[in-house]
């Protein structure tokens, strides 16, 4: 009778004890799902990351070299994971050289650009350096599934954990579930551990092959510089030796009328000097003595230069509208305007017309990111001529050293690529609109500096 009365008692506190035990399995599907869910933000984050490594080896190239539009084919292919919505590259100096952002996406990015998760977004970023060198950082940003959704799936998988725990509970099987699931967390593990494996490795091939292919366009690029320089020097040396040649044999017949000789071995050596100088600019290596400048000013005074250089058979025209600051050495702004207006002369063998203007502007940021300025006040200088002008494939090798459509002899090919490398030492940039038959327009920006003192004399 008392083993009756305690069966049944026992029977009475099944309800009870399935109760309490489906209290601790909501519990803990609760604490499960935030664990899931921190999970899924720390896999989130690990995927981006990734991505991020991949971005940065891939561009660090094109930043050594400033090759912006390799960098940017770089950043488009992220387009094809659906969760990425902003990829941003940036330089040493922060400034954006490529990007990608998702139609509908806010296109500034944070001005504190950290890697961590906020709400339903993640964010990556990572240094790009080539050999402990810091080339500048990839920013990567995304979104991750709702909060609702993510709930909504946890919360199933925890009423389903919780319906099986309390069956299991019943048929006395809950052992045998807790070692399936702990195979099953086993063999995730072992997987996710051998594809990590097998990325690493990829990542590690991808780097090998990655460097050496900007260890042979670095060794491309030295031996078309080396080589051009080695043609240019060897005649002038040439032209030395031959005029310091017959100099010697006229001085031993005696005769003192030489100075024709020493004048074209002066000259081989002032050549000589030249080239030095526009390489030293291309490499951004040559001391500048920058100045207070007014380019409109400047312009102005070059004017008689210019059109004595040009001929009577193109008109000169100038607008000169702007009248804001720069900083820039004036001789080598002088040689920029000699070296352009000289170009658009060899383009229009027919005459035609030059024009020269100057204007002030503002660049917002989608355009400086296009050319590698900061976001601010710039004074341009444009120079137009309306020459035969250059094919596309002309133009992309416009701004290479030693690259010259000219025949051989009338030109090194270092005018435009000094130039640009003058440009960029001064913090400014250079870009070229040509077409064939259509001229050409050479659009050249300078970042304004405010001088209070020459601003109110001017």
């Amino acid at each position: 009778m008392r083993a009756w009365s305690r069966l049944r008692v026992y029977r009475a506190m099944i309800p009870a004890i399935a109760l309490a035990a489906a209290a601790l399995v909501g519990v803990a599907g609760i604490l499960g799902s935030l664990y899931e869910d921190q999970l899924y933000r720390t896999q989130k984050l690990d995927e981006l990351g990734t991505q991020a490594d991949i971005l940065a080896a891939s561009v660090s190239a094109a930043l050594a070299f400033n090759d912006a539009k390799t960098a940017q084919q770089f950043t488009n292919a992220l387009a094809a994971n659906p969760q990425l919505d902003m990829a941003l590259v940036y330089d040493t100096q922060g400034r954006v050289v490529a990007r990608f952002v998702r139609p509908g996406v806010d296109p500034h990015p944070p001005e504190q650009r950290v890697t961590g998760a906020s709400g339903n977004r993640i964010s990556v970023a990572v240094p790009v350096a080539e050999r402990g060198e810091r080339l500048g950082s990839v920013y990567l940003s995304g979104e991750m599934d709702s909060l609702q959704r993510r709930l909504l799936k946890y919360g199933v998988v925890a009423l389903i954990a919780a319906m099986a725990a309390l069956l299991l509970m019943v048929l006395a099987a809950s052992q045998q579930a807790l070692t399936t699931a702990n195979r099953q967390l086993e063999a995730q593990a072992r997987d996710l551990v051998e594809a990590n494996r097998v990325l690493q490795n990829e990542m590690g091939e991808r780097a090998k092959a990655e460097e050496a292919l900007r260890q042979s366009q670095k060794m491309e690029a030295v031996g078309q510089l080396s080589g051009g320089i080695a043609h240019d020097f060897n005649n002038f040396l040439t032209i030395i030796k031959g005029n310091l040649h017959l100099l010697k044999r006229r001085l031993a017949q005696g005769q003192t009328d030489v100075q024709r000789y020493v004048d074209s071995a002066i000259e081989g050596v002032d050549r000589a000097v030249s080239v030095t100088q526009r390489v030293l600019a291309f490499s951004r290596r040559q001391p500048l003595m920058p100045e207070p400048n007014n380019l409109s000013i400047l312009v102005a005074d070059a004017l008689p230069l210019l059109r004595q250089s040009v001929g009577a058979q193109i008109e000169v025209e100038a607008h000169l509208d702007a009248d804001w600051w720069v900083y820039c050495d004036t001789n080598q702004m002088e040689n920029v305007l000699l070296n352009l207006a000289i170009n658009a002369r060899d383009a229009m063998p027919d005459g035609g017309r030059l024009i020269l203007a100057t204007c002030n502007v503002r660049v917002d940021e989608p355009e400086g990111a296009r050319q590698g300025l900061r976001p601010g006040e710039y004074v341009e200088l444009v120079v137009t001529d309306t020459g035969f002008g250059m094919s596309e494939d002309v133009r992309a090798k416009a701004l290479d050293p030693f690259f010259t459509t000219k025949p051989h002899g009338k030109g090194t090919g270092l005018g435009l690529s000094t130039t640009f490398g003058y440009i960029r030492q001064s913090g400014g940039a250079l870009d070229i609109e040509s077409a064939l038959g259509r001229g050409t327009t050479i659009r050249i920006r300078l970042p304004r500096r405010y001088v209070d003192s020459l601003s109110r004399s001017a």
